[in-house]
């Protein structure tokens, strides 16, 4: 089978935006996916003004990847992916991601893409900003291959209890529900950068974030906008290739080309 019809196979049985996880689909990702904070879906850097873009290469699914930095000298400047999940702790079975280090850093630098999974106590609004902040820090990474990071709600973690929290945040996310029952994760974020200047010039990648739910996973594939700009580009199979939109064989790609429709 030829890389073409590998991808647009892919791309055929792919889901473009989802508002629940479970049933084991795949998503392809190409920029902000929710309409806002704490709506269904990805923002990306929607506080910050740091570097990224969605590009072809360096892929652990599919053929793309979330490309971060460099980032600048600016202390502020980092990379903040966020995805408002919002779901019971008790559905959640696990967060995982893909990363690898950029040619701006070192396998020492593997700590700063972290991951962030913010969540409330059930008395809590689930939406509130976070009771308590489990802080997911690889301790390896590499510049060469991905690394795979996995949050377990059942084992422990670093964790930040805010002050407007109505209990301590034990270091077991799923521990939350003893103390007050109905907990929930409101969003998880990928980072990159410690808002220092000791990540100056660090770049790097992120694809394949999983949602393992009691329900089924979602996976989150990282990819460029692929679109044709001439009929051409949708003959030989050409048309299995873009996922802006996804076509349904060749007559509906030079469709697309010559109407916009």
């Amino acid at each position: 089978m030829t890389i073409k019809k590998m991808f647009g196979s892919f791309l055929a049985t792919a889901i473009i935006a989802v508002s629940a996880f479970g049933q084991n689909t795949t998503v392809i990702v190409t920029g902000n996916t929710a309409a806002g904070e704490n709506q269904p879906g990805w923002l990306f850097n929607r506080d910050s003004t740091g570097a990224f873009s969605f590009n072809l290469g360096n892929a652990s699914i599919g053929f793309g990847s979330l490309y971060v930095g460099p980032i600048s000298s600016t202390p502020s400047d980092k990379f903040v992916g966020e995805n408002f999940i919002n779901t019971a702790i008790a559905n959640v079975d696990s967060i995982s991601y893909d990363f690898k280090i950029g040619s701006g850093g070192t396998v020492a630098d593997a700590d700063q893409f972290y991951m962030n999974v913010y969540a409330n106590f059930g008395v809590s609004d689930d939406l509130k900003f976070y009771d308590c902040r489990y802080n997911v820090i690889p301790a390896a990474g590499s510049t060469t291959n991905f690394t795979t990071v996995t949050f377990d709600p059942t084992l422990a973690y670093d964790v930040t209890t805010r002050t407007t929290s109505p209990f301590p945040c034990p270091a077991i996310p799923a521990n939350m529900d003893l103390a007050s029952p109905g907990s929930n994760f409101r969003a998880f974020a990928i980072n990159v950068g410690d808002s220092s200047n000791s990540d100056v010039g660090l770049n790097g990648f992120y694809d394949k974030v999983v949602v393992s739910t009691t329900g089924g996973s979602t996976t989150f594939d990282f990819e460029p906008v692929l679109t044709p700009t001439n009929k051409n580009q949708c003959k030989n199979g050409g048309w299995m290739t873009f996922n802006t939109p996804v076509f349904k064989n060749q007559g509906d790609c030079i469709q697309y080309v010559n109407t916009g429709r």
